[in-house]
C-alpha cells in the first residue's frame, strides 16, 4: 500500500526518523524502550498486562474524538487515506475506502464485546452507509452492485482512483470505474458481520450482491492467472492487472453465507471450490503471493509479494482445519516463508530482529517495517501457539505485539513504523485494532488484570452489558463458544435462562474456570442470551 512512491515524498521525514532509531537504542517511536531482564523488548505501556487494552482504546478514542472534521463535513477518514501525524492535516494520496472499512467492521465486531463501547458500532455503521450510498458500482453493470476498492483524494463519490503516472509506473490509482474483487470478498464479509451485528438487511443485501457477483466471474486461473483478477473494469469486465493470490476474502464470505443457507448456495459452493483449488495449487505451492495493495504500480506478472495474503490464509486454515488434510505442514511453510521473505532478510536501516522482537515488512515494493503487520504476524503466531502448543510461537507472538504497540503514541496516533511515520487509517486503526484483539482470544492471559472482558466469541456478539460481578451478552448464533477474563468467580452461567453445568471441559455445552488465570470459557447450543454471575 505504501510503496517506493509515497517513500521517496516522505524522504525528509524518513532521514529524522532513521537518525531517532539509529542514534538512541533506547527509543522506538519517541517512546523509551521497555526491556525485560533478558534484554527482549516489552511494550512501553507498563504494566505489561494494561499493553494491549490500553493501545486499543488509545487508537478508537482518536478516530471518535480527535479525526478532524473537514470542509465536506465529513471526518477525514471517509474522503482521505492518510493524514500527516503532526497537523492532522490529510494528505493528497488515493483513498481505500473498501479495505479500510472491511477492517474496520472486523475491528469493531471484535472490540465491540470486549469493551461493550457501542460507539465503535455507530462508527462503522456510518462508514458503511457511506460505501453503500456513494462508492457502489450501479445494478445493470458487468460487476453490479459491488464496493469500489478506492477513489480521488478528496471525492465524496468512490469511483476507483485515477490512474496516473509516477516515474515510469503506471498504476498508483486503479483507474475510473475499475473494482479490486478481492476487495469485494471483504468488505462483503465486513458487511455480513454488520447485518448479524444489527440486524439490518441492507447489511445483508450487500453482502449477497457480493458474493453473487464474484461467483459470477469465478474462473479456473492458472500460475498467472487467478480466479478473479486484482483490476478490472466493473462496467465492462475489461481486465487491468490479472494476479491477485487474496481470494481467502471470497472464500470466506462464501463460506459464512453458505454456513447461513443465504442466497446462491449452489453457486457459492462452485465458485469456493474452484478458488480453493487454484489456491492450494498455486500460491500454497510456488509463494507467488502477490496483488493485495490499491496504490501501487500495475505488475504483469505476480512479483510484488506481501505478507498479508499468506497471514490471512494461515489464520483460515487454523479456523477450518476440516477443508485441508494437510493444514499444519501448509501453516508452518507460510510462517517460514513470511518470516524468510518480510522479516529475516537485509533492510537499510531496519533489522528484522529489534530487541528479541520479530518486525514485519509490508510488502516488496515497501520493506519499511510496520505496526499493522507485525501486529498481523503476532496473531497468527498466537493463533499457532493455541492450535499447536508450540511455546515458541507464543513467545514470538508476544514480542512482535510488544514491538506493534510502540506505533501508538499517548495521542493514539498511529505510526505506520519507527521509519515512515506517516498516519494511514487503513494500517494504524482498521488493520491495527483487529490483529491485537485476536491476540487477546488465543492468549486470554494478555488480557487486562483485573477487568472483566469477553475477549472472543465464535458468533457475532450482538450487545452486551457489564456490571459488577455480572456479564450479560446475546449472540447471533445460538450455538458458540466464548473466551472471557473476569475479575470475579461465577457461581452460575446461565443460557436463556436455563443453568449451564460446570465441566472440566467443554466437548459437550457448559462452562470451566481457570480459577488461577480467571479465564472463563464458555459452550451454548440452543442458546442465545448469556448471564454470567458471580458469587
Amino acid at each position: 500500500m505504501k510503496n517506493w512512491i509515497r517513500n521517496i515524498r516522505m524522504t525528509v521525514v524518513c532521514v529524522v526518523c532513521a537518525a531517532i532509531v539509529c542514534s538512541a537504542q533506547d527509543t522506538l517511536n519517541r517512546h523509551r524502550v521497555v526491556l525485560d531482564a533478558q534484554g527482549k523488548l516489552l511494550s512501553w505501556v507498563q504494566p505489561q498486562n494494561l499493553a494491549y487494552g490500553r493501545v486499543m482504546r488509545l487508537a478508537w478514542d482518536f478516530l471518535l474524538h480527535t479525526v478532524p472534521v473537514e470542509a465536506n463535513g465529513l471526518k477525514t477518514y471517509y474522503t482521505y487515506s492518510t493524514i500527516n501525524s503532526d497537523t492532522l492535516h490529510w494528505t493528497a494520496w488515493p483513498h481505500q475506502p473498501a479495505s479500510l472499512y472491511a477492517t474496520l467492521a472486523d475491528s469493531a465486531r471484535l472490540y465491540y464485546p470486549y469493551s461493550g463501547d457501542r460507539k465503535v458500532v455507530d462508527l462503522v455503521r456510518g462508514v458503511l452507509d457511506y460505501q453503500l450510498a456513494h462508492g457502489t458500482t450501479p445494478t445493470n453493470w458487468e460487476w453490479a452492485r459491488v464496493p469500489y476498492a478506492s477513489s480521488n483524494y478528496g471525492a465524496l463519490e468512490y469511483r476507483g482512483a485515477d490512474d496516473f503516472l509516477y516515474g515510469d509506473k503506471m498504476g498508483t490509482g486503479d483507474g475510473y470505474g475499475y473494482i479490486e474483487p478481492d476487495k469485494a470478498g471483504d468488505l462483503g464479509i465486513g458487511y455480513l458481520e454488520f447485518y448479524q451485528l444489527t440486524g439490518d438487511s441492507r447489511y445483508l443485501d450487500a453482502a449477497i450482491a457480493c458474493a453473487d457477483a464474484l461467483a459470477r466471474h469465478v474462473r479456473p486461473g492458472d500460475d498467472t492467472h487467478s480466479p478473479w483478477p486484482f483490476r478490472v473494469n466493473a462496467e465492462t469486465n475489461v481486465i487491468r492487472e490479472e494476479y491477485s493470490s487474496h481470494v481467502v476474502g471470497p472464500i470466506r464470505l462464501f463460506g459464512e453465507l453458505v454456513r447461513l443457507n443465504l442466497g446462491d448456495v449452489p453457486a457459492y459452493r462452485r465458485a469456493t471450490q474452484m478458488a480453493w483449488t487454484w489456491m492450494m495449487t498455486y500460491p500454497m505451492r510456488n509463494h507467488q503471493w502477490s496483488g493485495r495493495y490499491e496504490d501501487v504500480p500495475t505488475f504483469t506478472k505476480p512479483v510484488n509479494y506481501n505478507q498479508d495474503s499468506p497471514m490471512e490464509t494461515a489464520r483460515y486454515l487454523m479456523e477450518h482445519p476440516e477443508y485441508d488434510p494437510d493444514w499444519k505442514m501448509h501453516i508452518a511453510a507460510l510462517i517460514k516463508w513470511v518470516e524468510g521473505t518480510f522479516i529475516h532478510v537485509e533492510v537499510p536501516k531496519e533489522p528484522g530482529v529489534q530487541w528479541g522482537a520479530n518486525v514485519v515488512s509490508e510488502q516488496i515494493d515497501d520493506m519499511n517495517k510496520m505496526g499493522s503487520h507485525t501486529g498481523r504476524y503476532a496473531s497468527v503466531l498466537a493463533l499457532w501457539y493455541e492450535t499447536t502448543g508450540d511455546l515458541e510461537a507464543k513467545e514470538k507472538a508476544f514480542r512482535s505485539f510488544n514491538w506493534a504497540s510502540y506505533m501508538c503514541r499517548e495521542n493514539g496516533i498511529v505510526n505506520v513504523g519507527p521509519i515512515d511515520q506517516s498516519v494511514w487509517f487503513w494500517d494504524g486503526y482498521g488493520g491495527y485494532i483487529r490483529h491485537f484483539m485476536q491476540g487477546l482470544g488465543s492468549v486470554p492471559e494478555w488480557a487486562p488484570e483485573g477487568e472483566d472482558h469477553l475477549l472472543r466469541s465464535s458468533s457475532v456478539v450482538r450487545s452486551v452489558s457489564y456490571l459488577p460481578g455480572e456479564i450479560d451478552y446475546m449472540t447471533f448464533d445460538p450455538e458458540s463458544t466464548e473466551v472471557l477474563r473476569l475479575t470475579f468467580s461465577p457461581s452460575r452461567v446461565l443460557a436463556d435462562g436455563q443453568e449451564l453445568p460446570k465441566r472440566d471441559d467443554l466437548h459437550l455445552g457448559g462452562w470451566a474456570f481457570d480459577q488461577q488465570t480467571k479465564v472463563l470459557r464458555i459452550r451454548h447450543e440452543g442458546s442465545h442470551s448469556i448471564r454470567i454471575i458471580g458469587n
